[in-house]
């Protein structure tokens, strides 16, 4: 890396490298020790309630702090589960310290900052097929571009590409690999494979490491910038970065989990206390050698992502559908979208490899889900949103 190129990453972005690396080899104590003194300082200002997004929608500036142009702006979270959140952010270092924690995830499949990335779904822009951001050395192929009439040219094009690193949600990574062809993708010189933004089950990230020889990084965050974990390849667990936001796990209504309370260490711009996420967790059993970091053994999405089973009571899709990654249901299955309609009834839709046994999959998640009655429909692809997301699980009953 140049000079130049480095000197763009900016302070913060080094001295938040400085403190990841040194917190990799903090004692328990140590990162209680630099957490506490923190959300103390949180609590004493803002109190120790829980607080939702309407907290901070309702009354945004009594959680901003130095709220000043051009020290902050305004952004938004995607709005995926409802209404968009628009919250005050620090304009020179936000991104810096982001980049500064990314990285370091990424750098888990070999990623160096500047390597270039292919970035489908990532960031729209517009209808332009492929646009080239040079200061990040990413190349961006917008999904909402990728019409049948243009698919010759994107493959023509993609094929000259030198190696790089694949920036994808998890939900888009097949979807990709389709608009390509399967042989093309296997082609290509990809180095590895960076998914975040959403839920991706351990069971399928080791399906397509398998199937295709890439390693993936992947990694939990939002758009309030409150936490941020990354899934580690020794436990497959999520570690959360001690330096980056405190994590608290509350119990759920959802039998099994902890919801995500998030309290944010950003200095300028809004600040998130004892934030509900709307996420939940699976609690840590055993542990983990790698580091001292507050872990969890899942993420199983959004609190919205729960089925009504027959007898009435919330559950989470991830246990039945995602629970165990040694199934022979995974060599099946390319991907699936789970919709529920009413109480205690569930349409799944399935995408099969060739030659997939239909009978042996429906047995299987019916012996998996015996707490609702399903029907099975066999697709070409599910649905997916025109920036090529979708979830595991839709319901309409809050609709009805």
């Amino acid at each position: 890396m140049t000079l130049a190129r480095e000197a763009l990453l900016g302070p913060s972005y080094f001295y938040h490298r400085r403190l990841i690396e040194e917190s990799k080899g903090w004692s328990g104590d140590q990162i209680r020790g630099y957490q506490e003194k923190r959300f103390q300082s949180l609590i004493r200002r803002y109190g120790e309630r829980v607080t939702v997004k309407d907290d901070y929608r309702d009354n945004p500036r009594r959680f901003t702090r130095w709220d000043m142009s051009p020290l902050t702006h305004s952004v938004r979270t995607g709005g995926t589960t409802g209404q968009p959140l628009c919250f005050r952010a620090d304009t020179f270092a936000r991104r810096q310290k982001e980049r500064a924690y990314l990285f370091d995830i990424w750098s888990r499949v070999g990623y160096k900052p500047h390597d270039l990335r292919l970035c489908y779904g990532v960031d729209i822009y517009g209808n332009d097929l492929v646009r080239f951001n040079h200061l990040e050395n990413a190349v961006h192929v917008s999904p909402g571009a990728t019409m049948e009439g243009e698919l010759g040219r994107l493959r023509q094009w993609i094929g000259t590409l030198p190696p790089f690193f694949l920036h994808v949600h998890p939900s888009s990574l097949y979807t990709f690999i389709e608009l390509l062809g399967e042989n093309l993708f296997r082609s290509l010189p990809v180095r590895g494979v960076i998914a975040g933004s959403e839920t991706f089950p351990i069971v399928q990230q080791q399906q397509f490491e398998r199937e295709f020889g890439i390693p993936v990084a992947h990694w939990y965050g939002h758009s309030e910038y409150a936490v941020l974990a990354y899934c580690c390849s020794a436990c497959r667990g999520f570690h959360f970065y001690p330096t980056y936001g405190k994590l608290e796990l509350l119990p759920a209504d959802t039998e099994g989990y902890h919801r995500i309370v998030a309290s944010s260490f950003n200095r300028l711009g809004t600040q998130f206390v004892r934030y509900d996420t709307g996420d939940l967790a699976v609690s840590p059993t055993g542990s983990c050698r790698t580091n001292n970091f507050a872990r969890v053994d899942a993420i199983v999405g959004r609190s919205q992502e729960t089925f009504i089973d027959n007898a009435g009571r919330k559950r989470s899709l991830f246990g039945y559908i995602f629970g165990d990654e040694k199934s022979i249901l995974w060599d099946q299955i390319r991907d699936l979208l789970v919709i529920q309609d009413e109480i205690g009834a569930l349409r799944v839709h399935l995408v099969t490899v060739p030659g997939a046994n239909k009978d042996e999959i429906e047995q299987i998640l019916k012996q998996r889900i015996p707490v609702a009655t399903l029907e099975f429909e066999y697709v070409a692809a599910v649905d997916r949103s025109p920036s090529g997301k979708r979830r595991y699980f839709h319901s309409t009953l809050a609709q009805q």
